[in-house]
């Protein structure tokens, strides 16, 4: 099973009641976050770094926290 980490894109579920985001994880340092594309020493990608689909996971983003449920991984 893939998990997520850098060169991997992730479909996730809890930002938004019923929205799924798909976001783009990149090496250190390289993130477009208009276009989803985040680095992996981002806050939300260590949040989830080695989570595979099924798997819950808390988030603490600025104001609170958030379960976020991961839906798919996959490989760039």
């Amino acid at each position: 099973m893939k998990r997520v980490s850098a060169g991997t894109w992730v479909k996730l579920t809890g930002f938004d009641p019923g929205e799924e985001e798909v976001f783009r994880i990149l090496p250190e340092g390289r993130a477009n976050p208009s276009e989803n594309e985040i680095s992996v020493d981002s806050p939300l990608a260590r949040a989830i770094e080695g989570a595979e689909a099924g798997d819950k996971v808390r988030f603490h983003p600025p104001g609170g926290e958030v379960e976020l449920r991961i839906l798919e991984v996959g490989r760039l």
